[in-house]
């Protein structure tokens, strides 16, 4: 069974992050340049304290019009960050975030430090490359019999 660790040695441990005091257009700006759903908020000190989604970004500019892009960071971000640890099996992370309608996931040690994040995305090509392994294995224990 495939691990959120392994799958972030492949993927790399890069987190994307803003401050919760910058603006949502900056933070927007960010989502786009790096081509990526969602930002890591850490404060100073590099605590996680929040994510912030371009869906959080989304329904803020459907309800409050553009003013939105100026609100800070803090005013939009999740508070209560679900995180999972890289021992966690993909598996057990793709059922979190189906069951929590997580699409991304901070990964943090068993010391509470950020390592990465996992997105959805990661996680079922993770569970793809898994099940693709599964048949080969299958298709060469065939081929000896």
């Amino acid at each position: 069974m495939t691990t959120v660790a392994e799958v972030l040695n492949r993927k790399g441990h890069t987190v994307a992050a803003t401050l919760p005091s910058e603006s949502v257009a900056t933070a927007a700006r960010l989502l786009t340049e790096k081509r990526i759903g969602a930002l890591v908020v850490r404060d100073r000190r590099g605590k996680l304290v929040g994510i912030l989604s371009e869906r959080d970004i989304v329904r803020a500019v459907a309800t409050q019009g553009p003013d939105a892009l100026d609100l800070a960071v803090e005013d939009l971000m999740t508070k209560e960050v679900k995180t999972c640890r890289p021992a966690d099996t993909i598996k057990d992370l793709m059922q979190m975030m189906t069951l929590r309608r997580h699409r991304h996931v901070p990964v943090c040690d068993d010391a509470g430090d950020l390592v990465g994040v996992m997105s959805i995305g990661d996680a079922v090509k993770a569970r793809l490359d898994e099940q693709a392994h599964e048949v080969a294995v299958l298709k060469d224990i065939a081929l000896v019999r």
